[in-house]
């Protein structure tokens, strides 16, 4: 009976869910950006560069980021059993009222290594002097003597999916001026009209709920009362 009733509605579930694995893996698989989508335009962000798996079976032991023009002051972070190495290439800028004549073009962790079943995301903090738009972040993974080079960038009427190989990209957003005249304040607000929301709440609590605390209090005392006098009946 069981296996006339459910067997072929759980086959056909496990097939599905199958196919959306498959579906799935291969997107999942590209190194990306997840944190990519809130750089603001002239102002300071740090960005992570996740790597999702080895070489085929063989494990990360270096990754190389080549960082667009227009990032600058751009520093890695440090990853414990990882040994970051800076490139430099001629630029000019300014920056915090100091002019400059070279940025950090390519960033470079060596080390690990990372095993193929593992991810692990490589942090850059820096300034991103960029308009507003999507910018490709080329990558390349070693594994010893082999490597992937997430480099591909979409030509006109393509996109991410359609290449086998896309670079990360990040999206610069347009900042939003603190109280100090900064830019990297982005909650426009938000926060303090929620604590404001929840103050006013606090403030004006629904009549019911003191009706529900009195009626709690009295049955309290009701069943107190038979209680003592269910006792006293018993003596």
């Amino acid at each position: 009976m069981f296996e006339s009733k459910f067997a072929r509605p759980m086959v056909s579930g496990a097939a599905a869910l199958a196919l959306l694995l498959v579906t799935a893996l291969p997107v999942a698989a590209h190194a990306s950006v997840p944190d990519g989508s809130e750089v603001p335009s002239n102002g300071s962000a740090v960005v992570h560069v996740r790597i999702p798996h080895g070489c085929g079976d063989a494990a990360v032991t270096a990754v190389e980021v080549k960082l667009p023009d227009g990032v600058v002051s751009a520093k890695p972070e440090l990853i414990a059993g990882w040994e970051a190495s800076v490139k430099k290439v001629a630029a000019n800028y300014t920056l915090w009222g100091t002019e400059y004549t070279e940025r950090v073009g390519t960033i470079t962790w060596a080390g690990g290594p990372l095993p193929d079943g593992q991810y692990l995301d490589f942090g850059i903090n820096a300034t991103f002097q960029l308009e507003v738009g999507e910018y490709a972040l080329p990558v390349i993974q070693y594994c010893g003597d082999e490597s992937v080079a997430w480099i591909e960038i979409p030509a006109e009427g393509q996109s991410h999916d359609d290449l086998e190989y896309p670079a990360p990209t990040f999206t610069v957003v347009e900042a939003v001026a603190d109280g100090h005249g900064g830019a990297d304040d982005h909650s426009d607000g938000k926060d303090e009209e929620a604590d404001d929301a929840a103050a006013e709440s606090a403030a004006t609590t629904d009549p019911m709920v003191y009706v529900a605390l009195l009626l709690g209090a009295s049955a309290l005392v009701v069943s107190l009362l038979r209680g003592r006098t269910s006792g006293a009946t018993r003596r």
